[in-house]
């Protein structure tokens, strides 16, 4: 094994054949092998900082920063006919710590993400243990295969795409973070437990050809799972509410829930994904190597559900005041991350372990006709039956977001392919006030008190345009260069957090 290990990465050293793989070990068995890949993603950004509504970006001046937004080190392989898996390691937003448009947030690599090593930053991105049902049993015409582990969440188009390294824009639409902030432990998009896939489809050609696939998967809850920034709350807290033990009583539901997701597609056409590698991934563009049409809906669901948990802005974790002054008990300093502000539960004893059920529609569409890609996705969440005070008791809250995406490859046959795009997307959340007029909702950003409604204590809704384009280079297969401009509106609000970002990305 050590010797064929010792050949296999020599030939690749000299001859490069497949830049798709770093590395590429194999055993005695033809169906054995372990690709090893490298993925990078760099910025330089220059983004206009705005302190008007931002209370984590009070005295913040506009910044240009260069860093490493992703990178990824992926072991995939597979055992044999039946048995293949993946395992990817990240690390985020490693060098300077740059702040994120539209909604800001702390310095991105700093306490939440952690440090290098040690830290909640270089951490487990997906394990993904892939079973191949249809080979084990023998069912012809049928594709079904069982992944469990830490897989990526079947759930919507552009969260279960390979966002960062093959789409179109330099980064993923915030609009996408509110689809997976409770489906997920750590807004990655992924989470413990697993889900079935079942394809089935028929031989015709062009747009006669039909494929169906379907995704089942049962998620765990939040019982006993930590936050990503527990240890900056029990190391900053000085609330006389409530100490270390309390917050860490917060922290995790009182029920052992779990959470179910839903996925169909129906495609004409050339159909997306590796079905050999049991690799369901979409893309946002294809290169001019695609004609198909994809249709697909998602939902997930998760019952009783502790309301301090969709809480984190308003709750135990320290925040910023009106002043700009650490208060512990103010607010998440992390507005970026998408939680809802909500009562507090600290000083608000009816809120802690109120059970609220949660539940996500999503509506998608993708065409995909040569150098043309067009990309249409809707999705909401709604939160039912959250406390807001004795009058108004049982709440629902509906959040809406729209993404649109519209690419053309220019010279889609060349080496260096020039890839033009234009993407919108709205985050429109629903805003209610209790019955002394306070606000509460998602991106409701406070500065002072809240006391003066939705017009005066809220974003409303929010806009984002990106204007780029995407150099690929195809003989690399991943890597590209991409300049993207990105403007950001708020209905409320007139500020400038723009951002101008060149990308570079390389899957080696």
């Amino acid at each position: 094994m050590k010797k064929k290990a010792l050949v296999g990465l020599s030939l690749f050293s000299l001859t490069f054949i497949e830049p798709a793989h770093a590395i590429r070990i194999w055993s005695n068995a033809q169906d054995q092998f372990l690709d090893i890949n490298f993925l990078i993603q760099t910025w330089i950004r220059h983004q206009n900082i705005s302190d008007k509504n931002r209370p984590n970006f009070i005295k913040a001046d506009d910044t240009t920063d260069v860093s490493f937004r992703r990178l990824r080190v992926r072991f995939g392989g597979s055992y044999n006919k039946w048995f293949k898996f993946n395992l990817v390691i990240r690390l985020n937003n490693a060098g300077k710590d740059a702040y994120v448009a539209p909604f800001g947030g702390q310095p991105a690599g700093y306490l939440r993400q952690g440090e290098l090593l040690g830290g909640r930053n270089f951490a487990l991105h997906e394990l993904d243990l892939r079973f191949a049902l249809h080979n084990l049993f023998n069912t012809p015409g049928w594709i079904w295969d069982l992944h469990l582990g830490f897989p990526r969440i079947p759930l919507g188009r552009e969260q279960y795409g390979r966002t960062g390294f093959d789409n179109l824009e330099s980064d993923r639409t915030f609009a996408t973070l509110r689809w997976t902030h409770l489906t997920v432990a750590n807004v990655t998009g992924r989470s413990y437990g697993g889900y079935i896939h079942v394809r089935k489809g028929n031989k015709a050609k062009g747009f006669r050809r039909v494929t169906w696939d379907a995704f089942l998967g049962i998620f765990d809850g939040f019982k006993g799972i930590e936050q990503p920034w527990d240890e900056t709350v029990r190391g900053t807290d000085a609330s006389p509410y409530c100490n270390a033990q309390c917050l860490s009583q917060l922290r995790s539901n009182s029920k052992n829930t779990f959470l179910y997701t839903f996925r169909t597609t129906l495609m004409l056409g050339k159909p997306e994904g590796k079905p050999k590698g049991l690799n369901w991934l979409y893309r946002d563009t294809y290169i001019g190597k695609r004609k198909g049409i994809t249709i697909g809906f998602s939902f997930a669901t998760q019952n009783d559900i502790d309301q301090e948990l969709i809480s984190d802005t308003q709750g135990p974790a320290p925040g910023l005041n009106g002043k700009g002054i650490p208060t512990p008990g103010a607010g998440s300093v992390q507005v970026r991350v998408p939680y809802m502000i909500l009562p507090n539960p600290v000083t608000n004893e009816k809120v802690r372990n109120h059970p609220v059920d949660m539940f996500m529609y999503g509506l998608d569409f993708a065409l995909h006709y040569g150098p043309l890609a067009f990309i249409v996705e809707w999705g909401q969440h709604q939160f039912k039956n959250v406390f807001l005070d004795d009058n108004k008791p049982s709440e629902d809250f509906k959040n809406n977001w729209f993404i649109a995406k519209l690419a053309y490859a220019l010279n889609p046959k060349s080496v260096t392919v020039f890839e033009p795009y234009i993407s919108y997307y709205i985050w429109d959340p629903d805003i209610k006030e209790d019955s002394q007029g306070r606000a509460y909702g998602d991106a409701a950003n406070f500065i002072g008190p809240n006391i003066k409604g939705r017009d005066g204590a809220t974003l409303g809704k929010i806009g984002v345009t990106s204007i780029g384009v995407n150099v690929w280079y195809t003989k690399a297969k991943l890597m590209s260069f991409t300049i993207e401009y990105q403007k950001i509106d708020e209905e409320r609000n007139e500020i400038d957090n723009d951002a101008i970002t060149f990308q570079f990305r390389f899957v080696f």
